[in-house]
């Protein structure tokens, strides 16, 4: 019988890019009944340190993060401003 994966579980972990200075947020999905890996769909394949993506299997997003205030707000840039130099 095929699963119809009605419930999932979530792995999450920051990694710190300490060469860089910067974090990243890797996330996993599963299915808890049969435990078969979720693929995310929609992001590029490698690392982006200004955004998101994928692992070269789909099976692993990594989400650029930073600690608040130290960026600038994406609220910012829906209003209106735009910042193009931060620390």
């Amino acid at each position: 019988m095929t699963c119809k994966h009605t419930n999932f579980a979530a792995e999450c972990a920051v990694a710190r890019l300490e060469d860089v200075g910067r974090f990243m947020l890797e996330v996993k999905v599963r299915c808890t009944e049969c435990g078969e890996p979720f693929q995310f769909l929609g992001l590029p394949p490698g690392c982006n340190l200004e955004g998101a993506s994928v692992s070269l299997d789909g099976l692993e997003a990594n989400i650029a993060i930073c600690p608040q205030g130290t960026r600038p707000s994406p609220l910012q840039s829906l209003l209106g401003y735009t910042v193009e130099a931060y620390n």
